[in-house]
């Protein structure tokens, strides 16, 4: 029998969602807010210091870098373009 009201696993499902895109928002902007607070000459940062100044794991790098972000390798440091880091995390 429908009633024209979502059935209560739909309704949770749906919450569930905006939920999880919320914090996938939330998540992002806060990426955001600490990039822009980074300043070099180069408009690179290594590898290291993204990961302190963002407060990341070398794990979620490792998989930024699957997903498509590209490192710098000079002279066997990584290095990342902060315009980069700013597309792939927008």
């Amino acid at each position: 029998m429908m009633t024209g009201q979502p059935d209560s696993l739909t309704a949770m499902t749906a919450r569930g969602l905006v939920v999880e895109i919320s914090q996938i928002l939330n998540e992002s902007l806060e990426i955001q807010k600490k990039l822009l607070k980074i300043e070099t000459k180069t408009g690179e940062i290594r590898q290291a210091k993204l990961i302190k100044d963002l407060g990341i794991s070398p794990n979620t790098l490792k998989v930024w870098n699957e997903q498509g972000l590209t490192p710098i390798n000079r002279g066997g440091s990584l290095f990342y373009l902060l315009e980069d880091l700013h597309k792939f995390t927008y």
